[in-house]
């Protein structure tokens, strides 16, 4: 029998009915048991009664978890902390899940014999969406491979197989719940230890992109703060300072030459603003190297 927990961080956002809805319409195997914890991060468990009330409706059996405030990382560890079954399946509030979504993560974590499996995360964009911004499609999310490994990832569609022994004693930095990039520092440390990251191409969510994210400014802020994230899977506190200087020079050069591509380019609006925003994430990772403190953007 297949036991999994699926677990959603919330603030604030009624979508969540939407996502539960997509959850309740999952085409199960008959061996499989699922439950639901959702992690209110508001400062009042305000929307307790909605939720709970649609789980009912819908026939899911939920837990309601209280977890303030607007610090993601409290309520990913409040998942972690009550998640009783073996398999852990993060979800993000905003998401609704095909319905082979959940049985795609499970079928590639065991024919990969996986401890982490990532869905693709795909962007729906507002009618009001600036043409080049649904051509580069930067809101979606799917695994970066590096010579063919996975080397961290994200939460907005991933499998976790909890009782692995590379996931003992890791939480979520509570130093990264507001700037985010929790789930690339958690996913990166469980790398490190051992664990293998898989893909499952056909475990799709769809997640709607707000009218006020689909801009130049918000991409910006966003890469930037990748590039810093990124960077502390780069290094750590026993790093020399020889290796951080070659971090440091390798990233200033994937900066100016994202910038001298960006001039080149410059007639053209999705090629110019594709290298733009390369440039912001290398600049996010020398900042970093440097010592600025993350941005916050939630």
């Amino acid at each position: 029998m297949a036991e999994i927990t699926i677990a959603i961080c919330t603030y604030k956002r009624a979508e969540i009915q939407q996502t539960l809805t997509s959850i309740a319409e999952q085409i199960l195997p008959e061996d499989m048991q699922v439950r639901v914890v959702v992690a209110d991060n508001d400062v009042e468990p305000t929307m307790r009664q909605l939720i709970e009330e649609t789980a009912k409706s819908l026939g899911i059996t939920l837990t309601y978890i209280h977890a303030p405030s607007r610090n993601i990382s409290i309520a990913r560890n409040a998942c972690l902390i009550n998640c009783e079954t073996q398999w852990l399946v993060f979800i993000d509030d905003d998401e609704t899940a095909s319905n082979t979504w959940l049985s795609e993560l499970y079928k590639t974590a065991l024919n990969e014999n996986a401890d982490v499996v990532l869905g693709p995360v795909i962007s729906v964009y507002p009618s009001n969406a600036p043409n080049w911004i649904v051509k580069c499609d930067f809101h979606s999310t799917k695994p970066v491979f590096v010579n063919g490994v996975i080397e961290t990832g994200y939460t907005g569609n991933t499998l976790l197989k909890l009782s692995s022994q590379y996931f003992e004693n890791e939480m979520f930095n509570l130093s990264l719940g507001k700037s985010g990039g929790e789930d690339t520092d958690y996913l990166s440390r469980a790398f490190k230890k051992g664990a293998k990251l898989a893909f499952a191409e056909n475990a799709i969510v769809h997640e709607p992109v707000p009218s006020e994210r689909a801009t130049l400014n918000w991409l910006i802020k966003r890469k930037f703060r990748v590039g810093q994230t990124y960077a502390l899977t780069l290094f750590n506190a026993t790093s020399s300072k020889f290796f951080i200087t070659q971090l440091m020079f390798k990233a200033s050069s994937k900066f100016t030459f994202c910038l001298i591509m960006m001039v080149l380019f410059c007639l053209h609006p999705v090629k110019r603003y594709n290298w733009l925003l390369r440039g912001c994430l290398h600049f996010g990772v020398v900042t970093k190297l440097f010592g600025v403190k993350n941005i916050e953007l939630y």
